[in-house]
């Protein structure tokens, strides 16, 4: 071998075991990398919670007073007898009654004499509904919140509550946004769920319910990959023909339309004052009078005719083309804000849900913490949000007194206390996936107002979300 053809095969020796190590490095530092990201990813263990944030002021603003209707005009009143006199000051004396009836539910909120108060009182089981209406600076603009309810018997003003940064949903009320009397509303945004595990999950869940049978019908209606945001809400959470459904999409009003329509329940679309408006009929749950209204493209209502006014009455022009021409009532025209609850953008909570309460007493199973029965607040909201390690709980309460939040806060402190020092205590919540969210509760108080944050784990959420869509079917998949 010459010396040329010898430095010619040396270079080439060197050239090949550079490109080699070149390529065995970039497998093993692309390994560690891989593994370092799998490794942030333990579905066991729940993200960092977060503190528990501030919550805005809260206003309780007057209800708007219905107007007296004009009475048609007579040529030639009869003079009225002195009877008549006695009848129109019993008339005059009524609303005082009630105006006194008002004040001493304000003064002791009680779940009988709310009824009695409202025009539009709850089911027996729904509880006291006072602050379904309660203005909040977190979202919620003023005229949804007069038109929702505020002003409502026991309903005071509140004032802010201290602590962290407030971030989107800590602060949600969810009711605000509906007509008087609904106990219950929860907001999904499977715009920001698409692509993960959860949308389909979700969806599952949903499944059970008689108005996904009813819209839908049997087929899968791949909700994540068609709507952005779904709002079920209801003033009886057992009467299924009483659901108020809100969905926002990107798809034009054809496709909707398409989506919905079922051989069982076909729709009659027209145009209406409200927008496009669509009657349903067929197979429908007995005494469901509900009706589909689009207002606004990207916009669809399914709820009952009375809390619709004359959105329902004609309208001109094409189908299609229809959009609400004012007179819409003030519920449904604030409605498109509602996502403000959950913050704008492509992060922030996936799912808020808001409850009233009767703000009773309830007993608690005893499982050695040393808090045997608690009071459950007026209204809860919870704000679900979906980050890399799993999710982050936040939330707002209120409760009938300052005394009852500081009871609430006092146990879950104890409760946090004895679970810190007995492992069979620890055991026993991590069997049931609520020893994280547990754990990591932390409050922030103001007078009857609580905020509070926490967190979850994957493997925890996943339990729960199972138990949820399990305890759906169970009470849905017979009978509506």
């Amino acid at each position: 071998m010459t010396e040329r053809s010898a430095h010619t095969l040396r270079r080439a020796l060197l050239v090949s075991a550079a490109l080699h190590a070149a390529i065995a490095a970039a497998v093993l530092l692309g390994a560690p990398s891989r593994e370092h990201h799998a490794a942030l990813v333990d579905i066991q263990l729940a993200p960092e919670p977060p503190k528990a944030e501030a919550l805005p002021a809260e206003r309780a603003t007057p209800a708007p007073q219905p107007q007296p209707a004009a009475e048609p005009p007579r040529r030639e009143p009869p003079p009225k007898p002195p009877e008549a006199a006695i009848t129109v000051d019993a008339g005059i004396d009524a609303p005082r009654r009630r105006k006194r009836a008002d004040a001493a539910v304000d003064a002791a909120p009680d779940a009988a004499a709310i009824d009695e108060a409202s025009d539009a009182g709850p089911p027996e089981d729904a509880g006291d509904v006072a602050d379904a209406g309660v203005e909040s600076d977190g979202g919620v603009p003023a005229a949804v919140a007069i038109g929702s309810g505020s002003g409502a018997p026991g309903m005071t003003d509140e004032p802010a509550v201290e602590g962290a940064p407030t971030t989107a949903g800590t602060a949600a009320n969810l009711l605000a946004y509906f007509p008087p009397g609904h106990v219950v509303a929860a907001l999904v945004r499977f715009d920001r769920l698409r692509g993960s595990e959860w949308a389909a999950s979700t969806e599952r869940l949903l499944r059970p319910l008689p108005d996904y049978r009813g819209l839908f019908g049997t087929r899968d209606a791949g909700l994540a990959d068609r709507i952005d945001t779904l709002v079920i809400a209801s003033p009886k959470p057992r009467d299924a023909t009483a659901t108020t459904l809100v969905v926002h999409t990107a798809l034009a009003r054809a496709r909707i339309r398409a989506l919905l329509a079922t051989p069982d329940v076909p729709i009659a679309w027209s145009a209406a004052q409200g927008g496009m408006l669509g009657r349903r009929s067929g197979k429908l749950l007995p005494g469901d009078r509900r009706v589909v209204l689009s207002p606004w493209p990207g916009w669809f209502v399914l709820a009952r005719p009375d809390d619709l006014g004359g959105a329902l009455a004609p309208g001109k022009g094409g189908t299609d083309a229809a959009v609400a021409a004012g007179g819409l009532p003030p519920w449904l025209d604030g409605i498109r804000s509602i996502e403000q609850e959950s913050g704008a953008g492509p992060r922030g909570p996936a799912l808020v849900v808001t409850l009233a309460t009767s703000g009773r007493r309830y007993p608690l199973p005893d499982v050695g913490v040393g808090v045997s029965e608690l009071p459950s607040p007026l209204r809860v909201s919870i704000a679900v949000e979906l980050v890399t390690q799993g999710w982050l709980v936040r939330g707002n309460m209120t409760f009938a007194s300052e005394a009852d939040a500081t009871e609430v806060v006092a146990a879950v402190h104890q409760v946090q206390q004895r679970i810190a020092d007995s492992h069979i205590l620890r055991a026993l919540l991590r069997s049931q996936h609520v020893l994280d969210a547990v754990t990591g509760l932390s409050f922030a108080q103001s007078g009857a107002r609580v905020s509070y944050a926490t967190s979850a784990s994957i493997a925890d959420a996943r339990a729960v979300l199972a138990a949820a869509a399990a305890m759906l079917e169970q009470y849905f998949g017979h009978a509506p």
